[in-house]
C-alpha cells in the first residue's frame, strides 16, 4: 500500500467522515434490467409469472405492466384470455379501452378486432380486398390461470416450459390457497434477496423492530444455504430450550419463494412441508414489483391467527409492515419488510454494500441469478430450477421441531449446524414422495440422525 492511499484509508476510519465514504455508484444492470432485449429480462421471459388476481379482472380490459412492457389483459365472451400488447397496431389507441368481444377484443378507434393469439380478425373500415389481416398481428402472450392468479408467459414461442404446479397446495389435506398481490415500488432482485436473508427474521421480526415472530427467534440461530434442484435453502438451526429447530425457506429461481409462518413457539414435536407463503417476486418495470402468490390457510398455520380469505388481496396481508398503509412514524417505531426492502433505494446500490457472514443467501442467489443469466444468453437452460411435467413440483420449505434426547450435545454450534443441514437436506433426498409420505420419511430420518450424533458424542 502506497503512503498516499495509507493516508486516503486513514481518513475514512475517522469519526464525521462523510465525506471520505459517499456512496460508489452503482452498477449491477446485468441482473436488474428485467425490459426486452436486457439479458435478465430474456432470462425473465422463459418463465411464468402472476401478474393479476383472477378476481381482479371482471367484464372491462385491464391495464398491466409486466417487464417493462404497457399490455392490456381481457377475458372474451367465450371465457378465453386475452393478454396483448396495450396499443392498437393501427394507430396506438390504447385496448385498455378496447370493446370485449364474444371472440377476442375491438380497438374503440376504427373496430379493429383482434383474437386472443394477437390475430387480425377484422379491420371492417378497411376495403374488402386489403391485406391487412394476414400481413399483421397484434402482439399478444399466452395466459394461464391457477389457484386464482394469472400468469403469463412472455417468451419465445419455441421455448415455452410447461406450466408447473407446486405440491404445497394439497397439503395438509385442509389446506386452503388464498391469492394476494402487493405492490412494492423497488426491484425484484431485492425482494429475494430479502427470503434469502434469515438472520434478519431474527432482527427485524423479534429482536430489534418488535416481536413480529414468536419468541423462539430471539435465539441466534446457525444459517445455512444448500442447494436444491429448484434453487436453494434459506435456513436457520435453533437449540430452543430442550428442543432443535430447523426453518427453511424454499427459495426458487428466478423469483418464487416459499416460507414457514413465524408463530412455531418450540414446544412440540413437529416434522412438515407446510408452507404459510408462497411468493413470486413479479418485475413490474426496473423499479417496480408486485409481491404476489398466496397464503396456505389450514390447522397447521391456524397458530399465526384466525385468518379468512378477507384478510388477503390488493395490498392487503394481514401481517404487520408488509404495505406502506401505517402511518409514517408507527412504521419508524416498527418497520417492517416493505421498509427494509423498499428503502434501500428503487434499485438498491450493491457497489455501496459491505457484507457480512450472514449474508452468504444473497450472495449465492446473486451467483446463480447471474449464472443463469448468462446460461439463457448462451441459449441453453439454466440448471435450477428442475420443473418435472408428469407430475406437481416438489418443493422444499420446512420446519422441524425435535426434543433433543439427553445424550445429544447441540450445544456446540458446528454440531447444530451439522444437524439442521443433514435434517434439511432430508426433504430434498426423499422428494420423489408425495408430501405427507416425505414427512413421514423424514421425520424418521431425523430421529436416526439424533441417534447417530449420540453414539458420536459418546466416544
Amino acid at each position: 500500500m502506497t503512503e498516499a492511499s495509507k493516508s486516503a484509508s486513514a481518513r475514512e476510519l475517522r469519526p464525521f467522515s462523510g465525506y471520505h465514504n459517499r456512496p460508489v455508484p452503482n452498477d449491477d444492470s446485468f441482473i436488474t434490467q428485467v425490459g426486452p432485449g436486457t439479458p435478465g429480462g430474456e432470462y425473465l421471459r422463459r418463465y411464468w409469472h402472476p401478474f393479476l388476481l383472477a378476481s381482479e379482472l371482471k367484464d372491462l380490459p385491464v391495464p398491466v405492466r409486466l417487464l417493462g412492457e404497457d399490455l392490456v389483459v381481457f377475458r372474451d365472451g367465450s371465457g378465453q384470455l386475452g393478454l396483448l400488447h396495450r396499443h392498437c397496431i393501427h394507430r396506438g389507441t390504447s385496448l385498455e379501452y378496447g370493446i370485449v368481444a364474444e371472440r377476442g377484443i375491438r380497438c374503440c378507434y376504427h373496430g379493429w378486432h383482434f383474437d386472443v393469439d394477437g390475430t387480425v380478425l377484422d379491420t371492417p373500415a378497411e376495403p374488402p380486398t386489403s391485406r391487412i389481416k394476414s400481413n399483421f398481428v397484434q402482439g399478444a402472450y399466452r395466459v394461464h390461470e391457477w389457484q386464482g392468479l394469472l400468469f403469463a408467459y412472455m417468451g419465445p414461442v419455441d421455448a415455452e416450459p410447461a406450466f408447473p404446479t407446486y405440491d404445497c397446495v394439497d397439503n395438509p389435506s385442509d389446506n386452503e390457497v388464498v391469492p394476494f398481490r402487493m405492490n412494492l415500488p423497488c426491484n425484484w432482485v431485492q425482494i429475494v434477496e430479502n427470503g434469502s436473508d434469515p438472520i434478519h427474521n431474527a432482527y427485524l421480526h423479534a429482536i430489534v423492530a418488535g416481536q413480529q415472530f414468536s419468541p423462539a427467534f430471539k435465539v441466534l440461530p446457525q444459517l445455512d444455504f444448500p442447494e436444491t434442484p429448484l434453487g436453494f435453502l434459506s435456513m436457520a438451526t435453533r437449540k430452543v430450550g430442550d428442543y432443535v429447530f430447523v426453518r427453511s425457506s424454499d427459495i426458487i429461481l428466478p423469483n418464487m419463494g416459499q416460507f414457514p409462518n413465524g408463530a412455531n413457539r418450540v414446544d412440540s414435536e413437529s416434522v412438515g412441508l407446510r408452507p404459510f407463503l408462497t411468493r413470486w417476486a413479479v418485475a413490474v418495470d426496473d423499479h417496480h414489483s408486485f409481491y404476489m402468490g398466496f397464503a396456505h390457510l389450514n390447522s397447521y398455520n391456524a397458530g399465526v391467527r384466525k385468518m379468512t380469505r378477507d384478510d388477503f388481496g390488493v395490498d392487503q396481508i394481514p401481517f404487520i409492515g408488509q404495505t406502506q398503509d401505517r402511518p409514517h412514524a408507527e412504521r419508524q417505531r416498527e418497520p417492517g419488510d416493505f421498509d427494509a426492502v423498499v428503502t434501500q433505494g428503487a434499485v438498491a446500490n450493491r457497489k455501496a454494500e459491505h457484507l457480512g457472514s450472514t449474508d452468504r443467501g444473497v450472495v449465492l442467489f446473486r451467483r446463480l441469478l447471474a449464472n443463469a443469466i448468462r446460461t439463457t444468453a448462451e441459449g441453453k437452460v439454466p440448471a435450477q430450477p428442475r420443473l418435472t411435467t408428469d407430475k406437481p413440483v416438489s418443493t422444499y420449505a420446512h420446519e422441524v421441531v425435535m426434543r433433543v434426547p439427553n445424550d445429544v450435545d447441540l450445544d456446540d454450534p458446528q454440531r447444530l449446524a451439522q444437524f439442521g443441514r443433514e435434517a434439511a437436506l432430508s426433504f430434498v433426498e426423499f422428494d420423489s414422495l408425495p408430501p405427507v409420505e416425505r414427512e413421514r420419511a423424514v421425520e424418521k430420518k431425523v430421529r436416526e440422525i439424533l441417534q447417530s450424533m449420540a453414539h458420536v458424542g459418546a466416544k
